[in-house]
């Protein structure tokens, strides 16, 4: 049924009724008439299309929430969105000029209904991107496969209607993380360095510094670390002492540099990098924040690839931290961001070694030497029959990357390339977290190495925690699994969220705010897309 015809019914209705006619003795549940302002609304949120935005006011008998004698709540939606910059959200996004020219020049029950209607999809379009993202992830990159949860339009509608027109409202939507408030601040003072043009020269090129050097270089990085942020390194000083040195190791330490006190070519780059750099970062990392703004799990993993970081998080509180190697900087290789569950664990795995490895990696090998899959206990067989055949009674050099019709499985043991257990929750990505035989790469500050798979430097530790809440002393009965030698199969009686993230500015251990190089080169990806929508970062001169 339209919506004038329903206005037609109800008129007709309300005319019998008046005249006192026999349709009026004969009606046992007349339909009431809209009073001008609701029956207004009702046309115009019918004209709008929404049938949410219908729903709700029809619900709440079209009592309007921002429009006639509302303008504390209309002023206090405009300053919220005056303010998103804030953010890193940009007002243009939603049309100010013309919302408020509605505002202005609403004065009677349609104009007001007109108003309604306009602020209610300005609020919601608004304080949906503030509490989820302004982005749909996976639209931007194949590799990004996170979901936001988007809100109820019933429940903001039904927020705005409780407020009385509070700043406070809008940012009870924002993410409430102490990351999220620390890159809003972060945010802020780039933007003050920018007003204030105070975030001072480039160090010049030159020869390496070292601690103990003396010429005017040195000051002016005492200058610019001291503008970036860095305390305890006051004064006029053109002497590298020990203050500055410490102050330039945790530098390094922020962009994953050697943390060794020499400023080197990197080193310097960095500490030159412009400062436009910083606030990109930052930008992008406030819209990864609002993409997971819901509840995570009282028990998670938290796996940050650009830290190359996991930590198991029990109440908001890191119970496990490890390092992690992740997937090589090629597109090929790089480790998705994707959420998934933890079901089980295989310890003593088998390693189906992938088709792409087994022919463009393996192959060679055993074209240069037949008997290298003897040496690391992997078994060849023949795809389809399971056959098994020994590669050194073949010539390997009839088969190429094209036309390899064997299948490789590495046997379980200390040298299997997943070492003594693997941590599974099955995606479409067959990525999954993992031992490793190799140790040493846990020790480089850059560590994307793998072929997309995730190597856990404390992997027993991992299994420890979390058979904790399963197994009495989760320690041995984790060891007679390993004694076992086969592989066995450790289901998790109660699955564990995992988030396989890529923050390259975040809160460490310590509660300061961190950088990291983008090694994927998603910063920008992300940037891009945002930007596309209008945001923008200043101008800096050189």
């Amino acid at each position: 049924m339209s919506i004038d015809f329903k206005h037609a019914v109800i008129a007709v209705a309300f005319a019998c009724v008046s005249a006192g006619g026999a349709y009026a003795q004969t009606v046992q549940n007349p339909i009431m008439v809209l009073p001008p302002s609701a029956a207004a609304l009702s046309q115009a949120l019918e004209a709008s299309g929404s049938t949410e935005l219908y729903a709700y006011y029809e619900e709440n008998d079209f009592a309007p929430i921002w429009s006639q004698d509302n303008s504390a709540r209309m002023l206090a939606l405009v300053t919220a969105i005056e303010n998103a910059g804030l953010q890193g959200i940009p007002s243009s996004l939603y049309d100010l000029p013309t919302l408020e020219s509605a505002w202005a020049a609403a004065d009677d029950p349609r104009s007001n209904a007109e108003l309604e209607v306009l602020a209610a999809r300005t609020y919601i379009d608004f304080v949906t991107d503030v509490t989820s993202g302004l982005l749909e992830p996976h639209e931007v990159s194949e590799l990004i496969n996170i979901t936001p949860h988007r809100p109820e339009v019933a429940d903001l509608l039904a927020a705005a209607a409780a407020d009385t027109g509070t700043a406070a409202l809008y940012q009870s939507f924002e993410p409430t993380t102490p990351s999220y408030a620390a890159l809003k601040q972060e945010l802020a003072n780039l933007q003050e360095m920018f007003d204030n043009g105070d975030f001072g020269p480039k160090v010049p090129e030159g020869r390496t510094l070292r601690p103990g050097h003396n010429n005017s270089r040195v000051l002016v990085m005492r200058e610019r670390l001291q503008n970036l942020g860095y305390p305890g390194i006051e004064g006029d000083s053109t002497v590298y002492d020990a203050d500055l040195v410490a102050a330039v190791k945790q530098f390094q330490t922020d962009n994953a540099l050697t943390a060794d006190g020499i400023v080197g070519p990197r080193t310097l780059q960095a500490l030159n990098t412009d400062p436009s750099v910083q606030m990109q970062q930052v930008i992008v990392n406030l819209e990864r924040r609002r993409w997971l703004n819901y509840p995570l799990g009282d028990r998670h993993i938290f796996v940050n690839q650009a830290s190359f970081f996991a930590y198991v998080m029990d109440y908001d509180l890191p119970t496990l931290v490890t390092r992690v190697v992740v997937g090589k900087p090629s597109a090929k290789y790089q480790t998705p961001e994707f959420v998934d569950e933890m079901t089980h664990m295989m310890v003593n795995p088998s390693w189906n070694v992938p088709e792409s490895i087994a022919s463009q990696e393996y192959l060679p090998q055993l074209q240069r030497d037949p008997s290298v899959l003897v040496r690391q206990n992997i078994r060849m067989m023949v795809r389809g029959t399971g056959q098994s055949v020994d590669a050194r009674l073949l010539d390997m050099s009839q088969y190429s990357q094209n036309n390899f019709p064997f299948v490789l499985r590495q046997a379980p043991g200390r040298g299997n390339a997943l070492g003594r257990v693997k941590f599974m929750f099955p995606n479409q990505y067959n990525v999954y977290l993992h031992d490793t035989p190799s140790k040493s790469l846990f020790n480089r500050e850059t560590r994307a190495y793998s072929h997309g798979c995730v190597r856990v430097q404390r992997p027993f530790d991992l299994a420890h925690v979390l058979l904790a809440p399963q197994e009495e002393d989760p320690e041995a009965a984790f060891q007679r699994y390993l004694n076992m030698g086969s592989e066995t199969r450790v289901d998790l009686e109660t699955p564990v969220p995992i988030y396989l993230t890529y923050q390259s500015v975040f809160l460490d251990e310590e509660g300061n705010l961190a950088y990291r190089v983008d090694v994927y080169g998603r910063d920008k990806v992300v940037f891009d897309a945002l930007a596309a929508l209008g945001v923008t970062l200043p101008e800096v001169e050189s």
